[in-house]
């Protein structure tokens, strides 16, 4: 995936810019031994924003601790190699369940190299929504365990939704929709309540593990200008598959995922 950043650098995508200060901002109130940042201060030309609330917290730290021990430049490779790893060994754990191991990897290495994980990459540089989708092939996998495993799924299915909370709220969201249907699925299927008690407990348990996040964020929305999220270019209605707006590079882009995704 970034063997081309040997020769053509690095990409600099729509939030690379965002990232990049998130983790520089961290490592140096990591230095002046603020271990939980709230403020960056350095956002908005210096007038601070309360960033590191609203945020979740998984990729800015993973990102800062990898700058803190490598160079800066080579920190946005060591944390797409990271995450990508990640979703390619918890793909094989799933796969591995119903395919021989040699398909098993092909399955992983497919997951890892799939065309939206190098739109990610190249093009829109969102690494939090990259560290949410290695989750994904988990979420499947506990779900599907929950009858067989009992608590021990439970717990294990709870925290991949808090680590969801953690990485991208809206993805976490979207993981929380998927889970929800995936569990009413399985349940119908296997004609079992059971399951659907089980995973209603692991979402609820993964809410209240991610409470550290979601309480300040929910109580702090009323100090800010949270409209702001659902600004024209970022609704639901402008990004439906091959919808037009007056924004000529919005257009480009989700012509490209647009494609991408009728492939």
């Amino acid at each position: 995936m970034i063997a081309p950043w040997l020769w053509r650098g690095i990409p600099s995508g729509h939030d690379f810019e965002f990232h990049m200060n998130s983790w520089m901002e961290v490592a140096a109130q990591w230095g002046n031994h603020i271990l939980v940042p709230r403020w960056a201060a350095q956002a908005s030309y210096g007038y601070g924003e309360p960033r590191f609330i609203f945020y979740p917290p998984l990729s800015w730290t993973l990102g800062a601790l990898l700058g803190s021990i490598l160079p800066w430049k080579l920190a946005p490779a060591a944390y797409v190699v990271c995450v990508l790893t990640l979703a390619g060994c918890f793909m094989f754990l799933l796969a591995r369940e119903y395919l021989p191991p040699n398909q098993a990897i092909f399955a992983a290495l497919f997951y890892t190299l799939n065309p939206y994980y190098i739109v990610i990459v190249y093009w829109r540089s969102a690494y939090a929504e990259l560290l949410a989708g290695a989750l994904l092939p988990l979420l499947l996998f506990f779900i599907l365990r929950l009858e067989r495993n009992g608590r021990r799924a439970v717990i294990a299915l709870a925290l991949v939704v808090a680590a969801g909370w953690y990485s991208n709220a809206p993805a976490a969201v979207m993981i929380n929709y998927s889970a929800a249907i995936l569990i009413a699925v399985v349940a119908l299927r296997r004609k079992s309540p059971q399951i659907l008690l089980l995973g209603g407990l692991a979402i609820l348990l993964g809410a209240a593990l991610a409470a550290f996040y979601i309480l300040p964020a929910a109580y702090e929305q009323k100090w800010i200008q949270i409209s702001q999220v659902l600004s024209p270019g970022v609704r639901p209605q402008d990004n439906f598959l091959f919808t037009t707006v007056t924004d000529a590079d919005h257009n480009r882009f989700n012509l490209l995922v647009s494609l991408v995704t009728s492939r």
